[in-house]
């Protein structure tokens, strides 16, 4: 998943590697899917080798070089198979990449968005009937709790899944707005930027980082606008504590 959001990110502006690992820390990004910082460097050498970015220009502050990197052609195709390979890829229990993936939507065009949808919704039913099939054999009243539980924990994530896609389906339109949303405050994003300077805590700097968000969604007040009213007091509160 890291690739496909360096390549995002690049896709959107060039920009070095502090920025993206900023934006990815402020955003909690890395709190769903524990993306090390030192991995984004990593993964920055690597799709530089494999052609998928490219250094655009090196900045120098002092003995200090920054590069600066910008998205390939290459980089683009992979990007767009990485998305449909997350689209794809069922859900795990904890800290799926899937659930960090709203803000990309708008890499893909909604008519291909719908076909990997809707083809993965089928799959997942499909599994879903499977595994009701075999429950009604092998997990009757004569089965241990612990065969029965099993049964019924897979059960209910593969529903679980097919209700998450099918929200996401539902409301694609909306969901890619919000993303364009996110594409426009990653363009204004700007690392060295003064304010999140000074010696600002980690959560002083999300406040910032949520109230950015906020007001560029004014424009389009939704649910997410209460979502991020409650997440802005709540950290405000534990600032002041």
């Amino acid at each position: 998943m890291i690739k496909a959001l360096i390549l995002y990110y690049l896709s959107i502006k060039p920009t070095h590697g502090y920025e993206i690992q900023k934006f990815i820390q402020l955003s909690g990004t890395d709190q769903w899917v524990k993306i090390q910082s030192g991995s984004i460097y990593y993964a920055l050498t690597k799709l530089e080798k494999e052609k998928s970015i490219a250094v655009l220009r090196e900045e120098r502050t002092g003995s200090r070089v920054r590069k600066i990197y910008e998205i390939t052609k290459q980089g683009m195709e992979e990007m767009h198979k990485e998305m449909e390979n997350v689209l794809q890829t069922p859900i795990q229990t904890t800290g799926s990449p899937k659930f960090i993936i709203e803000p990309m939507l708008s890499i893909l065009s909604e008519e291909e968005l719908n076909g990997i949808i809707r083809g993965h919704i089928k799959e997942l039913k499909e599994k879903k009937a499977y595994w009701e099939h075999w429950s009604e054999i092998k997990a009757g009243d004569k089965a241990t709790k612990l065969v029965q539980l099993s049964f019924a924990m897979t059960i209910q994530s593969l529903e679980n899944q097919i209700e998450w896609h099918e929200e996401l389906l539902a409301n694609l339109t909306k969901y890619r707005n919000d993303s364009d949303t996110m594409k426009q405050f990653i363009l204004q994003f700007d690392a060295d930027n003064e304010n999140l300077q000074g010696g600002n805590s980690e959560l002083d700097e999300k406040i910032h980082y949520l109230t950015q968000i906020k007001s560029m969604l004014a424009v389009d007040p939704n649910k997410a606008m209460d979502n991020l009213d409650s997440i802005l007091e709540e950290l405000k509160r534990q600032r002041s504590n």
